[in-house]
């Protein structure tokens, strides 16, 4: 029931939304499950046995003005129900109000989920005004070791899965399908075994808040933004990870990111208002950026090859980076002046004078080059912050463009390129 990827089944539709909001537990496709959709249902001491050995227990459910009978209900949470009758019965159902107060959760291999206080308002085959939960536990073991789970509150607006239960083919198929106007999420914290760097080596993943906005022309996203605060990454300290966060003087990773895209299906417009990503005692890095050509199978098609002929035909306008020192340059620097048995000083030295030879020779010998290393210059000698603008002096770049890069006079000639260091 709840590890199986391929279905956008019904079972334990009820847990399947909050696990496939943590995302390491549940696979996406289950959300499209969630049973709703008249007179009030309560629901007591329901527990469901799935063919893998797991068991969900939901001691209460109330269901506010359904139009479901409470046998119909049952069936739909039961694992056992074939897939097309819980499609019938989710695409049907439609209910004021669910209250749950708590899902309980058993793997045979030992998991346990517990999820707290969920609730949805306004169902109505398929489309549900808010739902969520107030908290959620799991805990278990994954390659070799044991793994917890920590919740806080997760609420969804304006989700809309009317077209995703309708769609019976490929799991991507259904999510191209679904909707979401916005999502809040506050507090998770994860503890999970690293296999990779040994036996007993564990990996700390925590989020203080993320929320994101979307909205829809027709089937194509149209506008999104993405706001992610306290994403820490820790490693354990004996890990190959944590060894080489150390030698930067790291012994985690604390980010934030923002987020923020339009797209416009007339004019076939994609503008990257702003991807920022910041790292505590780091500094951050922003792109900006201008597209065109873009085909809306980009973004609502399922079908891979669609989208990769749609990705082919984009062209690009305008890219902006800019960086922002806050102590890495000076870390990085003083961790390979180290490797390099130099001093800090020198180090500097040596990267100002290879930037005022190499820019010259990667920008083809453009004029705007030695404009370009002198500002790459005075950030080294000061590293505060760096800027460098890109722009097609006509129209816009396309594949065809990029495939002669080997010729960097030839490409650069299709460019104005600017810098600016420190302002």
């Amino acid at each position: 029931m709840l590890r199986h990827p391929n279905r956008a089944s019904a079972r334990a539709r009820l847990t399947a939304l909050a696990l496939a909001a943590a995302a390491s537990f549940l696979p996406a496709p289950m959300v499209f499950a969630w049973p709703f959709g008249g007179g009030d249902v309560t629901i007591e001491h329901f527990t469901a046995k799935a063919k893998d050995g797991s068991v969900i227990v939901i001691e209460r459910a109330e269901f506010a003005n359904t139009n479901l009978s409470k046998d119909e209900i049952v069936k739909m949470l039961n694992p056992d129900t074939p897939e097309a009758d819980e499609r019938v019965l989710a695409q049907k159902f439609a209910a004021d109000k669910v209250t749950i107060p708590s899902i309980d959760i058993a793997g045979k291999d030992g998991a346990k989920i517990h999820i707290h206080d969920v609730a949805a308002n306004h169902i109505d085959a398929g489309k549900v005004g808010d739902l969520g939960f107030a908290a959620m536990e799991a805990s278990g073991t994954d390659n070799g070791g044991a793994y917890s789970l920590k919740s806080g509150a997760l609420r969804l607006e304006g989700l809309d899965l009317a077209d995703a239960l309708k769609a019976v083919g490929a799991p991507q198929e259904a999510a191209q399908k679904g909707r979401l106007g916005h999502l809040t999420w506050q507090s998770l914290d994860i503890v999970a075994p690293d296999a990779e760097s040994g036996p007993g080596k564990t990996i700390h993943i925590a989020l203080a808040s993320a929320e994101v906005r979307s909205s829809y022309d027709g089937d194509t996203l149209k506008h999104g933004d993405t706001k992610l605060t306290g994403l820490i990454v820790e490693p354990s300290p004996d890990s190959e990870f944590g060894k080489n966060l150390a030698q930067l003087g790291y012994s985690k990773l604390e980010m934030a990111m923002i987020v923020g895209a339009d797209y416009q299906p007339a004019a076939k417009t994609f503008t990257l208002d702003e991807l920022t990503i910041e790292g505590a005692q780091m500094g951050s890095i922003r792109l900006k950026a201008n597209f065109g050509d873009i085909d809306p199978a980009l973004f609502s098609s399922p079908d891979n090859s669609a989208r990769m002929a749609a990705l082919l035909g984009c062209s690009i306008s305008s890219l902006e980076i800019k960086v922002v020192n806050s102590g890495l340059f000076e870390k990085a620097l003083a961790f390979t002046a180290k490797q390099q048995g130099a001093s800090a000083d020198a180090l500097k030295q040596q990267w100002s004078a290879m930037t005022g030879q190499m820019a010259p020779m990667l920008l083809g010998g453009d004029p705007s080059a030695l404009k370009v290393a002198a500002e790459a210059q005075k950030f080294i000698e000061a590293p505060k912050n760096l800027t460098i603008s890109i722009k097609a002096k006509s129209g816009g770049l396309k594949a065809a463009d990029f495939e002669a890069i080997d010729d960097p006079a030839a490409f650069v000639s299709k460019l104005d390129i600017a810098a600016a260091a420190n302002q």
